[in-house]
């Protein structure tokens, strides 16, 4: 049986024991064991000009893989240079963890996006903006539609870019069909099944901020839109999220990388750590060359 590390903020844990334990649970079922790792407690460098990692003060030796569940890319980055491997792998953490980089990384591919500007407040002047108000001001780094500020006058934005000056932001305009998104679930670079996200008192969707959902049944051209987006990446398990416009055709919004499965289950039957569990399996019995 190939043990693999499940790592986690211990916060992120606390709130994630359900989880955590479905996925225990999954892989014991494929032949794969889970070891609950704290990412608060790796320390890693170079020891003696060798890379080198260890936990609670002790030099560890490495499993078979790790399942990242927290967003640390150097961490990732530490873990796969000695020759662990993981899911998501930190080229997609690296991207996905950042909306501008995610934009910047799509852009050129033919795929539906808002109009996007990539700022930092220490240097940006309101008056070289080309867009006009309303805007979605978005931190970088956020997630779980923390950090996302409907932003209608200068003020507003002043306001906004304040919480988090040091930081890089996207400015986007406001989606047509706003306060609605469509999370689509994939797992090993597959479609596992799609959630519409509503809300009718917020422009932001998430089910964590008081969003409703229902199971979302895609049609062909939003299906083929979903399978170019994940040709750019090596997906383990992600969210992707669309924005829709007038006709209901997608419109690119961003992917989670570390994302959460409660809309999923709560209106359908997938068994979205099984699949997971069942990717991470296959994976690891081919041979690295494939």
């Amino acid at each position: 049986m190939k043990t693999g590390w499940l790592i986690y903020s211990e916060p992120d844990a606390v709130k994630n024991t359900s989880f955590i334990d479905w996925l225990k649970e999954e892989a014991s079922l494929g032949g794969l064991s889970l070891e609950l790792m704290y990412a608060e407690r790796f320390a890693f460098g170079i020891t003696e000009n060798r890379l080198s990692l260890y936990y609670d003060l002790t030099e560890t030796e490495l499993p078979s893989f790790a399942i990242v569940r927290t967003i640390q890319p150097l961490l990732s980055r530490q873990l796969e240079a000695m020759g662990l491997k993981l899911f998501n792998p930190s080229a997609v953490s690296s991207v996905a963890n950042d909306k501008a980089r995610t934009h910047q990384f799509l852009a050129g591919a033919g795929i539906p996006m808002m109009d996007t500007l990539f700022i930092h407040p220490s240097i940006f002047q309101i008056q070289s903006m080309p867009f006009t108000f309303p805007l979605v001001a978005k931190l970088a780094s956020g997630r779980g539609g923390e950090q996302v500020h409907l932003v209608k006058t200068e003020r507003e934005l002043a306001d906004a870019l304040s919480t988090h000056p040091e930081q890089e932001w996207i400015l986007q305009k406001l989606a047509p069909d706003a306060g609605k998104d469509i999370r689509v679930f994939v797992v090993g670079n597959k479609i596992a099944g799609a959630v519409l996200r509503s809300s009718a008192n917020d422009f932001r969707a998430n089910y964590s901020l008081g969003g409703m959902a229902q199971f979302y049944h895609l049609n062909p051209a939003q299906t083929a839109l979903v399978e170019q987006v994940i040709s750019y990446f090596d997906i383990g398990m992600a969210g992707i999220d669309f924005l829709l416009d007038e006709k209901e055709a997608f419109i690119f919004n961003e992917v989670e990388d570390v994302v959460g499965s409660r809309t999923l289950s709560a209106t359908s039957d997938i068994n979205i750590a099984r699949l997971y569990m069942e990717h991470i399996a296959a994976k690891l019995k081919k041979p690295e060359s494939e």
